[in-house]
């Protein structure tokens, strides 16, 4: 398939299945930032617009800090789901649309859209809340906790997939090729019944003969040229369109726990910070209505975080302490290019020196479905060596195939 319009959005990817059964492929999942890169502070963005999850995801981080670069930064993240789901699982369960056309309030996609992490980081420098020579293990787990649609959503969803499936069936079964060559037959047919001359006769006997010779040695269309005539059609491009309208209201829930391990030895370990929080997203503001090529998200985000900070004037003393961040996010994306502006503050109970702030700006590129490459660039929480430069690779594995009836 064509690469898809917009990181933000759903794009569904059409092939072939046997069964009477139709399946769609949703080929653009994407596993966001691990909860272990967010809960340490280098994560690209730490307000994450909610996604349906890859299979699995692994992503990279090249993290610089005042010159230093920190090479060491890696994250594995997988969603049980596709690894559990039942074969007759349908798309309509798997994005909550609703078949009877009426407004979706839904709370069933915990398990669904879960996904699990763990990440490892090393600090070669000290920066934010990471300390020098020190690595960093933390694990996270984040799911879907409510998604919003409207009924003119369902029901615009609901049609785009009926669409979509009558010209996978038409397309399977050669009914455009049958068609055409049914109706030449019946076109020959009466040109023999009104022809009087006998040789001509025999032309047209043999142009019937190879039409339904071709009938029989009609198949099923392959899965490559299905693809091909499916990226041909208007119709089906049009109705995939509408396919990455995004809920209206989304809000996920993450939680991490993370452990630093001073010079690379085990029995140094100890514990680091552990957080839950909440993103919500409202979606669905497309500047160009007609071509849905564009979309602007705003959200916001609440995190409660334990955590093990430094004892003022200290290298080597820590003191548990409790934080809460709060925030904003502005996304806009269009097409494959997506920018956005962060802003989020970090207040400690009772300790008022550790408060700070992060901004930052964040450019991300689609390459392909199952690759983005993102830059950060801004100031981190932290007092001191809060300069926060990123670029990040995200890749994703799997193909994720649902039922459309």
């Amino acid at each position: 398939m064509k690469n898809c319009i917009q990181l933000i959005v759903f794009i569904f990817f059409i092939t072939s299945n046997v069964s009477a059964q139709k399946e769609i492929n949703i080929e653009d999942l994407k596993t966001p930032n691990s909860p272990g890169f967010q809960i340490l502070d280098i994560a690209p963005t730490s307000i994450e617009r909610p996604v349906n999850p890859k299979a699995l995801a692994v992503s990279l981080l090249s993290l610089t800090s005042s010159g230093t670069v920190i090479p060491k930064n890696f994250a594995m993240e997988i969603s049980p789901y596709w690894y559990t789901k039942s074969d007759n699982a349908s798309v309509y369960q798997y994005l909550s649309i609703n078949t009877e056309n009426k407004e979706t309030s839904d709370f069933s996609g915990i398990l669904r859209k879960m996904s699990i992490s763990i990440a490892s980081v090393f600090s070669d420098s000290t920066s934010g809340s990471l300390i020098k020579n020190t690595n960093y293990i933390s694990f996270g787990v984040r799911t879907n906790l409510f998604t919003y649609r409207t009924a003119a959503q369902n029901e615009k969803l609901q049609q785009s997939l009926k669409n979509i499936t009558e010209k996978i069936k038409e397309i399977k079964s050669n009914d455009v090729e049958k068609k055409k060559l049914l109706g030449l037959r019946v076109k020959y047919r009466n040109d023999l019944n009104n022809e009087p001359d006998q040789d001509k006769k025999a032309v047209i006997i043999s142009k019937i003969a190879s039409i339904e010779t071709q009938i029989d040695n009609l198949i099923e269309a392959s899965p490559e040229e299905m693809e091909k005539k499916l990226d041909a059609d208007e119709d089906v491009q049009k109705n995939m369109k509408s396919l990455k309208e995004l809920p209206l209201f989304q809000l996920d829930g993450a939680f991490a726990y993370s452990e630093a391990i001073p010079g690379n030895k085990y029995e140094n370990n100890r514990f680091n910070r552990s957080g839950f929080w909440f993103n919500a997203s409202l979606n669905a503001f497309s500047i160009d209505k007609e071509k849905l090529e564009d979309n602007l998200s705003i959200l916001g985000t609440l995190r409660f975080i334990r955590d093990n900070a430094l004892v003022e004037n200290t290298l080597d003393e820590f003191k548990k302490n409790k934080a809460f961040d709060y925030g904003f996010k502005a996304e806009y994306t269009v097409k494959d290019f997506s920018i956005s502006i962060e802003y989020l503050k970090r207040e400690y109970s009772g300790n008022s020196a550790l408060n700070s702030e992060r901004t930052v700006g964040v450019l991300e590129y689609k390459l392909n479905d199952n690759l983005y490459f993102t830059g950060t660039y801004g100031k981190n929480f932290g007092q001191e060596n809060n300069l926060f430069t990123l670029f990040g690779i995200n890749y994703g594995f799997g193909k994720s195939s649902l039922k459309t009836e």
